[in-house]
């Protein structure tokens, strides 16, 4: 019997460590972009000329300056489905108007007048989210950044079934036993967020794209769209209305969200969605988020009220509880992945765990290089593939990142195929550090290197914004610009931890195994 725990243990621990370093590259890439897309509201108005400007007091803002003037316009459609998001919706300060064949109009919501959107021209935070689930690759990025995913899933309870198995000690001094430990107590630590966001990630990827199947037999033969089946019941389709062809004076966007708010007091107001706008049947639906609810709305499950575009009088309510069991869980699960309408608070705390489960994976990867360099002598250099994919992947990807940051204030806005030359500048850049890493015989050389250019990148982003916006840090401060502020220091932080970590890295084998021995001493 005790042999056959051994077996199972020794089979177990083998299984982790050759699916762990097959997928810690792909799963690293997913966590570290996934930190952007988790900031992605900050970025996207960091990123863009028409968004700088402050955040206003949205209950002070005078809505119908800008709403009143463009549904007066005769050759504006009036049709169901007048989409208003207000100010505040992900930290964006505009105000915009869309519908369906039109350009989407966008205001400044504190002077009501009109701004030129960047549209196609500027998609950084964009980009960073599309990397984090593999968009860019179409259909093939989607299923391996999912099956990644199912990976993640099985070597945190794997993980965790060899924590209970095996009796570690976590009292060794080498570098080997310091990895190992750091490995082990992070994902320990980070387990309940993390599998959640992984499964929802691995539902999104695979789910949708995969469940054609079961979507047929669901329907009966009718229909291999999945989509077809589940968006009616958690994206319901506004109800057409008859119109009656008459005129009728309308009350001003002002007073429906006076009288929105007046009964639903609670609810964070981001949308107004207008149907048949100008007849005596029209409707305005004002949709928000409950913060005293989370993981219950914000997702498919927006509370909101139906009132009279006539004179303001409820047509209907729905409250959080009023949907459907099947789009509460829905949202209740991919809360954490989406984290749509929570605070700063809540999204620099995620960020925060998926960064520190980017070092667990470093360290995972760390252990598995350093078993295979121990079969050799301490004074023979170590050249192994692996190693210098990861190397490239691991700490390429951040001077990489770091050219993206600096191109998006560097590159004119009117250049033609301005993204085109943005993303492709990337690639080309994350590329080359894999040629340079495999050209570097040394890669704790290389290592320092790309430490130190991605923080000169990430550090002189701010300074290149600063210069071709014209807003200085005194100037956003005093203007009251502190999600775009904030971003800048952030960028600036990032860039001297890097530079700092790239001058004080050794680079000789013999004084980084001291270093991870004897300078990194965390406490239990």
């Amino acid at each position: 019997m005790e042999g056959a725990k051994k077996i199972f243990k020794q089979r177990l621990q083998r299984i982790h460590v050759a699916v762990g370093i097959n997928i810690s590259l792909l799963l690293y890439v997913a966590v570290f972009f996934g930190i952007f897309a988790i900031l992605l509201p900050f970025v996207q108005v960091w990123e863009k000329p028409s968004r700088h400007y402050a955040m206003p007091n949205v209950e002070k803002v005078d809505y119908s300056a800008m709403i009143d003037p463009v549904l007066a316009d005769p050759d504006y459609p009036q049709v169901n489905g007048i989409t208003i998001t207000l100010p505040g919706a992900m930290h964006d300060p505009a105000l915009r108007i869309s519908t369906m064949f039109m350009k989407t109009k966008v205001f400044n919501s504190n002077t009501a007048q009109e701004v030129e959107n960047e549209d196609e021209q500027s998609q950084l935070a964009r980009f960073l989210n599309y990397m984090h689930y593999g968009r860019p690759f179409k259909l093939f990025g989607y299923l391996v950044f999912g099956f990644t995913a199912v990976a993640a899933m099985f070597l945190i309870i794997g993980g965790l079934m060899l924590i209970w198995k095996i009796n570690y000690k976590n009292s060794g001094k080498n570098a080997q036993s310091k990895f190992a430990k750091w490995h082990r107590k992070i994902f320990m630590w980070v387990f309940p967020p993390f599998i959640i966001i992984t499964l929802t990630g691995a539902l999104m990827n695979i789910g949708y794209n995969a469940s054609g199947p079961m979507a047929y037999l669901a329907s009966k033969g009718e229909t291999f769209e999945t989509w077809k089946l589940v968006g009616p019941v958690l994206y319901p389709n506004l109800a057409r209305i008859e119109k009656k062809n008459d005129t009728a004076p309308m009350l001003s966007m002002n007073e429906i969200l006076l009288k929105a708010k007046a009964i639903m007091p609670e609810v964070q107001i981001h949308k107004i969605t207008l149907s048949n706008w100008k007849d005596s049947s029209a409707q305005a639906k004002v949709e928000g988020y409950n913060p005293y609810m989370p993981f219950l709305n914000g997702i498919s499950n927006e509370p909101s009220v139906t009132l009279s575009g006539v004179d303001g009088s409820l047509i209907a309510q729905h409250k959080v509880m009023d949907k459907h069991w099947s789009g509460l869980f829905y949202d209740a699960i991919f809360f954490l992945h989406f984290l749509f309408g929570v605070d700063t608070f809540t999204r620099l705390f995620i960020a925060s765990l998926m960064l520190v489960s980017a070092f667990a994976l470093g360290f995972g990867v760390l252990l598995y290089m350093e078993k295979q360099a121990r079969q050799f002598s301490s004074n023979v250099p170590i050249y192994h593939w692996m190693g210098k994919l990861s190397l490239s992947v691991m700490v390429g990807v951040i001077p990489a990142t770091g050219l993206l940051f600096a191109l998006q204030w560097s590159l004119p806005f009117d250049l033609p195929e301005r993204f085109f030359w943005h993303k492709s500048a990337f690639a080309l850049f994350w590329i080359a550090t894999l040629t340079w890493s495999f050209y570097r015989l040394n890669s704790y050389q290389t290592a320092k290197e790309f430490l130190k250019l991605g923080g000169i990148l990430f550090f002189i982003s701010p300074l290149i914004h600063f210069y071709t916006s014209g807003f200085s840090p005194l100037l956003l401060w005093q203007e009251e610009m502190m999600s775009i502020l904030s971003v800048d220091i952030g960028l600036f932080v990032v860039g001297a931890l890097l530079l700092w970590i790239g001058f004080k890295l050794p680079q000789e084998q013999e004084k980084i195994q001291a270093f991870w021995t004897q300078k990194f001493q965390l406490k239990d």
